[in-house]
């Protein structure tokens, strides 16, 4: 069976630019089909003033604000943009049509992987998917049926400090328990920093979150190719459901590491973890999660030791951190 995804890039970047990024993850997930599509909204220089220089790698993307020599895949794109102080979400109505008409035509789809702006997009377009009838501009449709699972990449919840005042997410959350969503931050990302990342896995009833050691980006070192793999094929029929160990065991030495040459020799493959008694969650403080989320290497020790002084805690979110 191929499980098939949904992928949503992030802000200033493009369906190019994203499966470029995470092309690794790509050729370690097995029976995966990942669908990228281009946001439906351009960012323009007038979106973005703040930024001086025409290169946007601070927001992970390699696109160009030169627009004489722009090309479709150094063009940035978005789901939204934010006007108005952040409480107003531009052409976020386009968006929403974009993909329920693509979703329509292409679907059904399995799950969904949402990176940055990204991520928050994909949050919003599960609750759409769970509560029919919350967006008009998102009815029902037989090609759009129940998302398995979300994952969300350097996400945040969106519509949250500063409150959204053009549109109305208050309803959308939680997600129910019945959609497994993962959570991946950065314990050095600094444009979206882990807490806010938290905020969304509390408004998830059944969120694992996970830190890795990088920044504002899609981890790929092999334990986490590996992970992710297992993880996306514990949604075929007979799977776990995404009730997996601990992303540790699925590196070079790890018991759920790929044995050489990729077959499953003497350790499980993708779709057979090694059973492992998970160790007893702690709750992060700065989120409050609700009853039932999962938290996995993510502790609220290490959460506190990536703020440090504050220092990280008190980047220009104005300029940066919120512009998503």
């Amino acid at each position: 069976m191929t499980i098939r995804i949904l992928t949503l890039c992030g802000f200033t970047q493009n369906a190019y630019i994203y499966s470029k990024q995470i092309g690794a993850v790509r050729k370690a997930c097995k029976n995966t089909e990942f669908v990228f599509v281009d946001p439906p909204v351009v960012v323009e220089k007038a979106d973005l003033p703040w930024v001086n220089e025409s290169n946007l790698d601070q927001f992970g993307s390699s696109a160009s604000m030169d627009a004489e020599n722009q090309t479709a895949e150094t063009t940035p794109r978005a789901w939204w943009i934010n006007a108005d102080n952040w409480k107003t979400y531009k052409r976020f109505d386009d968006s929403v049509k974009f993909l329920h008409d693509y979703m329509a035509e292409h679907g059904p789809f399995d799950g969904v992987v949402g990176f940055s702006q990204g991520a928050g997009m994909a949050a919003l377009l599960a609750a759409m998917i769970e509560k029919p009838g919350i967006n008009p501009l998102f009815p029902a449709h037989e090609n759009i049926p129940k998302l398995k699972f979300a994952i969300f990449i350097g996400g945040f919840l969106p519509g949250y400090e500063p409150k959204c005042e053009s549109h109305d997410f208050s309803n959308y959350f939680p997600l129910p328990a019945s959609l497994p969503t993962l959570h991946i931050s950065g314990k050095n990302d600094t444009l979206i920093v882990p807490e806010r990342s938290q905020i969304l896995a509390s408004r998830c009833e059944n969120a694992r979150f996970e830190l890795h050691d990088g920044g504002h980006y899609t981890p790929s070192k092999a334990s986490w190719r590996h992970f992710l793999n297992a993880y996306i094929n514990s949604f075929a029929p007979g799977g776990s459901n995404g009730d997996l160990p601990e992303i540790d065991s699925y590196g070079p030495n790890g018991a759920n590491a790929p044995a050489p040459g990729g077959g499953k020799g003497s350790k499980s493959g993708s779709n057979t973890p090694t059973p492992k008694t998970p160790k007893q969650p702690k709750q992060p403080k700065e989120a409050k999660p609700v009853e039932g989320a999962k938290v996995g290497e993510a502790t609220a020790k290490e959460v506190k030791e990536v703020k440090g002084d504050g220092k990280v805690a008190e980047i220009e979110e104005k300029a940066a951190g919120l512009s998503l």
